[in-house]
């Protein structure tokens, strides 16, 4: 597997027929296409529903060996029930990750900005402290957006119990790579990073299919981090959200190419594959089959 997996934040744009996947390629092939390109691809889907065991295995499919997914977990835990009685749907989103087995990337949760240290952070501390035994091997990042858990302390409880916090280069969202950084330097954090650069979500690009908003000096700063990283002995995950310069496919390869002027990466070329028997779906509700 390679040191860094690096992609976009989903597939199915419909933007991206003509300026990324060939003109008339179907959807059906859009992922395979897709994983000619880049080793990794941030799921949000599963942040609205998890995926059938039929989906996995037509993802598992279509991709080559050393390629990965990074699912969101369900809003259902994170949102709705904020963490009060969701066990059955954690243990089901870590069911998901495994049947994924080495295309498995870090999981993550995202909190709410509502989701504050001062109103729940009990809630979760506990939450998290039932979690971590339940990863067996797992890599899973949190992300928050309320200012009070985007503490020192708050990274330094994540990788105590082997978890990673998410990185996230968003207008408005403080930078905390200062706060995570020292951790692994010091060895006191799991190897992984994980990072998502979203830039201006709220004043979003009039499309996706061009780069209107470079931003040369912060793909230097990530690509920087990201060789240093990697010279550390880091696994690392960047996700990139099309806001961010307009077309997330191209700010990957200025990203990933910057990143190899620093930290030689391995070549990423597979062929599309050739087309596979059906494989029969599984019995509802049996995911780990890997």
């Amino acid at each position: 597997m390679s040191p860094l997996a690096i992609g976009t934040s989903s597939w199915t744009f419909p933007d991206w027929p003509g300026v990324f996947y060939p003109q008339g390629l179907p959807k059906n092939e859009f992922l395979a296409f897709y994983a000619t390109q880049f080793n990794s691809v941030e799921v949000n889907s599963s942040f609205y529903g998890l995926p059938r065991p039929s989906t996995i295995l037509q993802w598992l499919d279509s991709v080559p060996e050393g390629f990965t997914f990074a699912l969101k977990a369900p809003r259902s835990i994170t949102h709705e029930k904020r963490l009060v009685g969701c066990e059955q749907e954690t243990l089901a989103f870590l069911d998901v990750l495994r049947s994924l087995g080495e295309a498995a990337g870090p999981g993550f949760l995202q909190f709410p900005p509502n989701f504050t240290r001062q109103g729940e952070g009990r809630t979760l501390a506990r939450f998290l402290d039932w979690l971590a035994p339940q990863l067996q091997g797992l890599r899973l990042a949190v992300e928050v957006r309320s200012p009070d858990l985007m503490t020192p302390a708050f990274a330094a409880f994540l990788a105590q119990r082997g978890m990673a916090l998410v990185l996230v280069d968003r207008v408005g969202t403080p930078d905390l790579a200062p706060l995570w950084t020292p951790l692994l330097e010091a060895g006191q954090a799991p190897g992984f990073v994980h990072v998502r650069l979203i830039g201006d979500d709220r004043n979003k690009p009039p499309n996706n299919r061009e780069l209107c908003r470079p931003q040369e000096d912060k793909l230097d700063i990530w690509a920087q981090r990201a060789a240093e990283w990697l010279e550390g002995k880091q696994q690392v995950a960047i996700y990139v959200h099309n806001p961010f310069e307009g077309h997330s496919p191209a700010t990957v390869r200025r990203l990933r190419q910057r990143i190899h002027q620093r930290f030689p990466l391995p070549e990423w070329s597979p062929k599309m594959p050739s087309a596979r028997p059906k494989r029969d779906e599984p019995p509802p509700g049996q995911l780990s089959l890997f």
